[in-house]
């Protein structure tokens, strides 16, 4: 399988199909910051993120890691880069029901089992395809 074919991603609690390869997300991810550019803020969510055991944080974990004042303001964040990097990788996350969009999907799974009810404790496990982008590019 080359890497352009989808191929599963698989954690120790959760299996996701890939979303685009390394390649396409590093496009993603300058292609991004050329547009809006990235904010400080949201590198250090990156690099917090890529930097955690299993590449897996919480929005409160990076509320807490960051200094923000709450895992909804962490949210906030990851969610607005997490959007601009799938409008650039032509991503269209799933919709559960009439819950928000989970944009933050384009950047990460969830782990198997834990529930994104908003209060700050679903797990978001980065993409691999995403960590090997991050490296290429320095930022991680």
């Amino acid at each position: 399988m080359n890497e352009l074919q989808s191929a599963p991603v698989m954690n120790d609690t959760t299996i996701q199909e890939s979303i685009a390869t390394t390649q396409e997300f590093k496009a993603a991810l300058l292609a991004t910051r050329d547009w809006m550019g990235i904010s400080p803020t949201q590198l250090q969510m990156l690099q917090a993120q890529c930097r955690a055991p299993d590449c897996t944080i919480t929005a409160t974990q990076i509320a807490e890691q960051l200094g923000l004042k709450s895992p909804a303001a962490a949210r906030l964040e990851y969610a607005a880069f997490a959007r601009a990097v799938a409008d650039k990788l032509g991503y269209a996350p799933p919709r559960v029901g009439k819950r928000p969009v989970r944009w933050w999907s384009a950047l990460s799974v969830g782990r198997a089992g834990s529930d994104d009810s908003g209060d700050g404790t679903v797990e978001w496990i980065m993409r691999p395809e995403r960590v090997t982008a991050l490296r290429a590019v320095t930022w991680a």
